[in-house]
């Protein structure tokens, strides 16, 4: 439609000047119902088709006006093609497209005459000339400048990653409609199709599914990277921190896709391809046509934004339950590692998860419901829909300083009934003195009772009759008895337990590294192979690992023990086989023959040694390790918890 309305414009002026009278801007706008700033436009872009065509020109006086120059046979040639509906300069548009294409063949620092240029788009040297004017603007803002060179022509300066930004979104943004034929132009001699396979193998181990311009992009960089090495020298500039985008999920998939090349390919692609298809993996659904890593570190920049956004949701959650969580520096360091990877499930992952949300919406009701109240930041911060999952994940985070924020203080409870206040201030008396952990006690009806009002209580005791889902809630009679108080005591000595544990707990760094789902407590074996397949499985479901994994985890088994002492082994296989590092851990009722040793605790290790972050968080993972299990009272705490929640919250509290 737009095209439409300046092709009925582009006529409307050149029939007025085919009159042979002569115009001034404003008479011409008045004319053709424009305004006079666009009325000038058309007048230049008409005059350049016209030129190029050979179909007269428009000449132009100060204080006369303006007007057509053309001989018969011109006016003849163009009234035709103007009765069959041609767009005069309609192609303008396509010829910047063109020359734009033409120059982003040429290679760093190549020189191409005005006269080549202009044979190879069948256009005269001066309005190739102008071209370049009307198409700098948009190489600029991809940081490449075209130089004249004085005699010669003209070249393209820049970096070689501003070459690849502009060859991706010249064929994404100019040509999508062409953009898979036009890999061939632009990375002549590489097999289009099997760098495309090897992307779809990355996204199913890693069970993700990349969103159709996001898949675009990847294949288009992976081409170029393939096709353009030796031009790679200083790709990226040096204030490109590499740990600081080594964090990110999608560093370690753009990694999995580039390592699959090299194989396939036999060829040594640069750790600076990595880290830019991993800057623009971030950068997708966040910014728009990013073009520039050079004035400042990007993954930096999108970190202190991340920082901004973690600190929003603490806040957020802080005011709903007013649990003044805001200086939790745990806390933050925690969510802020979880978030990077948590953002980067929501935009690709394929995998239907509930393992976690339902249990912890029955648990930790108000907490949940604390962390769902933040799902609109995500979509408006980084354009994702948060699932119920991801909520509880964050809801455990939130939990986890909860308890402690009370550890050391005495134990709270309410005592719900429908009793008289008399009778209800015996109940508390026997509470009190029957459980010294209990020092306060308040009572409330049945009928004035709501939930929402009590987010610091302990334990919530009632003799009413309600059906109350939430786990700090214990069902007695209404009249307290010896009964109803070891039940309470039970209660409190649970609630105790998860707060007054040993102060032991994995660095932040680590807590990428455990997910509750990946935690199992009594599993039913019958031996260790049977518990590490469970394990492993467990790991490809998520697509943390490749199909391949598993073998080698055997093949390292059949090597030599993974039995470190104390009932505690730590199978592993090959990391080239990781896709996300993680940690299974199981926890066994009984142990199984772990070679010559018995082992009931496991910790399965899927860990990576390819970048300097995962360098760093490997060693960090090995020091709180050797802290936990070094320490009998840690482990018999660790042993003694009941459920995956339980443990994880051990881990990350």
């Amino acid at each position: 439609m737009k095209e439409d309305k300046i092709a009925l414009y582009n006529n409307k002026i050149l029939q007025c000047l085919m009159t042979g009278e002569t115009y001034t801007i404003l008479q011409l706008a008045d004319n053709v119902g424009l305004s006079e700033k666009t009325v000038r436009t058309r007048i230049n872009q008409l005059e350049e088709w016209l030129e190029a065509e050979g179909l007269g020109n428009i000449e132009k006086r100060r204080g006369t006006g303006i007007w057509l120059e053309l001989d018969s046979r011109q006016r003849k040639i163009l009234e035709s093609r103007l009765e069959q509906g041609e767009d005069p300069a309609g192609d303008l548009e396509n010829r910047d497209k063109q020359l734009m294409g033409k120059l982003l063949k040429m290679r760093p620092g190549e020189v191409l005459t005005l006269q080549n240029l202009a044979d190879s788009l069948y256009l005269s040297p001066p309005t190739v000339s102008n071209l370049l004017k009307n198409v700098s603007g948009w190489f600029e803002k991809r940081n490449i400048k075209i130089t004249a060179v004085r005699n010669k022509g003209v070249c393209l300066t820049g970096k070689e990653y501003s070459f690849r930004i502009a060859i991706k979104d010249y064929m994404l943004e100019m040509l999508p409609e062409v953009m898979e034929a036009l890999i061939g132009t632009y990375a002549p001699g590489v097999d289009a199709a099997r760098i495309r396979r090897m992307i779809v193998e990355a996204e199913n181990a890693w069970r993700i599914e990349l969103a159709d311009h996001s898949f675009k992009m990847v294949w288009i960089m992976a081409c170029l990277s393939v096709s353009r090495k030796g031009l790679d020298d200083g790709l990226l500039s040096s204030n490109v921190q590499e740990e600081n985008i080594q964090r990110y999920n999608e560093y370690s998939f753009a990694e999995s896709i580039y390592q699959r090349i090299r194989k396939e390919y036999q060829v040594d692609l640069s750790e600076d391809d990595t880290i830019l298809l991993a800057v623009l993996l971030l950068s997708a659904k966040k910014l728009k046509s990013f073009t520039d890593v050079s004035d400042e570190d990007y993954a930096m920049q999108y970190d202190r934004n991340l920082e901004h956004f973690v600190k929003l949701v603490i806040e957020t959650i802080d005011d709903l339950l007013d649990a003044d969580l805001s200086g939790d520096q745990m806390l933050y360091e925690g969510l802020l590692i979880h978030m990077r990877s948590a953002i980067f499930r929501m935009k690709y992952s394929t995998v239907a998860v509930d393992s976690i949300s339902k249990y912890v919406k029955s648990e930790y009701k108000q907490t949940f419901l604390a962390a769902w109240s933040t799902s609109s930041l995500f979509e408006e911060y980084y354009d994702v829909q948060v699932t119920e999952d991801e909520l509880a994940g964050i809801a455990l985070y939130i939990q986890a300083a909860i308890i402690r924020r009370k550890k050391g203080r005495p134990l709270t409870a309410l005592l719900v009934s429908q009793r008289g206040m008399a009778a209800c201030q015996l109940s508390i008396e026997m509470i009190k003195y029957s459980i010294p952990e209990i020092t306060d006690v308040q009572a409330v009806s049945r009928h004035d009772f709501k939930l929402a009002l009590h987010p610091e209580t302990d334990i919530i005791i009632d003799g009413s009759g309600l059906d109350l889902q939430d786990s700090r809630v214990v069902t007695v009679g209404d009249r307290i008895s010896e009964k109803e108080i070891e039940v309470i005591r039970r209660k409190a000595a649970q609630v105790s337990r998860l707060r007054n544990r040993p102060d032991f707990q994995f660095n932040s760094l680590c807590h990428q590294l455990f997910e509750v789902d990946l935690i199992l407590v009594k599993p039913k074996v019958r031996d260790k192979d049977q518990l590490i397949t469970m394990m492993v499985r467990r790991l490809e479901e998520k697509g943390d690992v490749t199909q391949n994994y598993l073998e080698s985890v055997f093949d390292r088994e059949r090597a030599t023990t993974t039995s470190i002492g104390r009932g505690i082994a730590i199978p592993h296989g090959n990391m080239a086989e990781v896709n996300e590092s993680r940690i299974v851990v199981a926890i066994l009722d009984e142990p199984v023959k772990w070679h010559e040793d018995m082992a009931d605790t496991i910790f399965l290790l899927a860990m990576k040694m390819t970048s300097k972050f995962e360098i760093n968080r490997t060693k960090q993972f090995y020091k709180d390790f050797l802290l936990l299990t070094e320490n009998d009272d840690n482990m018999e705490a660790m042993r003694r918890l009941e459920t995956s929640l339980e443990v994880y919250q051990y881990f990350i509290k």
